[in-house]
């Protein structure tokens, strides 16, 4: 047998070895972390069996909002095994499009999702133009106004930080490329923005 064949052979047994590994490996940690995305253009809300009914207060007041969910990979001297962790994320979506699919009595499950290796000491991020890739398989401008939990499912501990941003605007322009503050009189203007960090804490399961 040639030294090539060998070599191809111990390479396959290496891969799937590994692959038979990931496949059995335990989700031993969840991070429920809430996300807030896309713009709300109106101070109104929806109600009712079929949400049909316009009034009351929106699930948000209106503006454009933004989320940041930070996970870090904290052990950098890895394990035994050399193999990467696993995250499962999966979205579950409560408010879509600016509709509270998810009021109660509702209930709402996965939208989208993904599974991916975070090396040891490594860091990954998912924004509000990740999550519509997961949810909708593109990015749509303006933003609509979405809510919901990004679920963090990891074979291990990590660090999982959101960071979040808001911004009101007392004339909001949409166009189709982008979302402009403007004054009544259409010139370009500032608007009030605020932004909060929040660490978040996981369950360990069992």
């Amino acid at each position: 047998m040639s030294r090539k064949v060998m070599m191809h052979g111990a390479l396959v047994a290496i891969l799937a070895l590994a692959g038979a590994q990931a496949a059995s490996a335990k989700i031993l940690y969840s991070y429920a972390v809430k996300f807030v995305c896309g713009y709300n253009p109106d101070n109104v809300g929806t109600y009712g069996d079929l949400l049909d009914k316009r009034g009351g207060e929106p699930t948000v007041k209106s503006g454009n909002y933004a989320t940041d969910i930070n996970i870090y990979n904290f052990n950098i001297y890895g394990d035994q095994t050399g193999i990467p962790p696993i995250l499962e994320k999966r979205v579950l979506l409560l408010v879509d499009k600016g509709v509270p699919v998810g009021r109660e009595p509702r209930t709402v499950g996965a939208s989208g999702g993904e599974t991916i290796n975070l090396p040891y000491g490594n860091a990954t991020m998912d924004d509000c133009n990740r999550i519509a890739e997961l949810i909708w398989g593109a990015v749509p401008t303006p933003y609509p106004l979405t809510i919901g939990f990004l679920v963090v499912g990891s074979t291990i501990e990590l660090d999982v930080t959101a960071v979040y941003t808001a911004q009101t605007c007392s004339n909001w322009l949409a166009s189709p490329v982008k979302l402009e503050c403007l004054d009544p009189t259409g010139k370009q203007t500032s608007g009030s923005i605020s932004i909060d960090v929040d660490q978040v804490s996981g369950h360990k399961l069992f």
